[in-house]
């Protein structure tokens, strides 16, 4: 296990791979879906978590319409408290999925706009493009699918509203396609973190200026991963996964609501701080070079369709100062090896 996950550095997520696997994350298109249910309820007592039923109406490649019933409920912590319109999951009924996009598919988490306005439309679209490019290095990753949702209210209270948004795949089918499974371990050692991997995600989080993660503990009592999910080989105490998610603190983003923790002395989320663990600071050549030969990748899929040429602009030479830093030998030692954690 352990010699399969260190040639990490060198695998990279393809579409093709999972062509003939489950429908939903095959394709990148977007997808058009109508949500019926009382989004009145939901965004009035959102802080209670509201299990409430609807209906998921879309039509699929034949021009069939199909309905499919669900329920709804609202997720997130930051997000939860700042956005008008918080994240989501939806949670489909597994007999009615046979043959539709969504076979094997039944719980989905879903971001939202979280607000009306071109600002939080680049913060949706640029937190999409994040996870794209976590795809093109890590195998090891959450897939995802735009879509286009309209929102229609059965409480009557509210018109229909039209939103982009995206899927997220679920911990469950990342495990399952790596004939891996999930684990909730309270707490991790650093030893059994697959090294390669644990390097490859503390660079990119780097890249992004994100320091809203951790590989090892969740915040106060909640288990493991802050901002990640453990998935593993059965029986086996290391070489472990941590799949990142939740980007929105990200620096490159830089949204209204993000700041970076007090305890981290960041002026800014702005300012990289690099996290990672220098008992893999050996894993670092192999990583850069990685970075290096998938660069154009990389940076076309984190510059998502929607984003406006301003912004285009300044997320490209964002990343360019990434790059300028990782290919100087002694900014990478001062920013990067030397500012490890034990």
């Amino acid at each position: 296990m352990r010699i399969i996950l260190a040639a990490i550095a060198v695998l990279v997520f393809s579409p093709a791979v999972v062509a003939g696997e489950l429908p939903l994350f095959a394709s990148q298109e977007t997808l058009h879906l109508t949500l019926e249910f009382p989004v009145n309820t939901l965004l009035r007592q959102r802080d209670e978590r509201p299990v409430l039923d609807g209906v998921l109406r879309y039509t699929d490649d034949s021009g069939q319409e199909l309905a499919l019933d669900m329920s709804m409920t609202t997720r997130g912590k930051s997000r939860l408290e700042y956005c008008s319109f918080p994240p989501l999951t939806l949670d489909l009924k597994r007999k009615q999925l046979e043959g539709s996009v969504f076979e094997g598919q039944n719980k989905l988490k879903i971001v939202t706009h979280c607000k009306n306005g071109s600002q939080h439309l680049r913060y949706l679209h640029q937190e999409l493009g994040i996870y794209r490019a976590f795809n093109v290095i890590s195998e090891f990753s959450y897939r995802v699918r735009p879509l286009r949702i309209t929102y229609s209210d059965t409480d009557g209270k509210r018109g229909a509203d039209e939103h982009d948004a995206f899927f997220i795949e679920s911990h469950d089918e990342v495990a399952s396609r790596h004939g891996m499974e999930r684990s909730r371990i309270p707490q991790l050692e650093v030893m059994q973190l697959d090294a390669a991997q644990a390097t490859l995600y503390s660079v990119f989080q780097y890249m992004i200026a994100n320091t809203d993660w951790s590989m090892i503990k969740g915040p106060g009592e909640e288990g493991c991963c802050h901002n990640g999910k453990v998935i593993m080989e059965p029986g086996t105490q290391d070489g472990w996964i941590v799949l990142p998610y939740d980007f929105d603190q990200a620096g490159l983003i830089n949204t209204r609501y993000s700041a970076p923790a007090e305890a981290l002395r960041l002026k800014s989320v702005r300012q990289r701080l690099y996290r990672g663990r220098c008992l893999h600071n050996d894993q670092l050549p192999a990583t850069v070079d990685l970075f290096n030969r998938k660069r154009s990748e990389i940076e076309e899929a984190i510059i998502p369709e929607g984003l406006n040429k301003r912004t285009k602009r300044s997320s490209l030479k964002y990343i360019d100062d990434f790059y300028k830093i990782i290919n100087d030998p002694k900014q990478l030692e001062k920013k990067v090896l030397s500012a490890c954690l034990g």
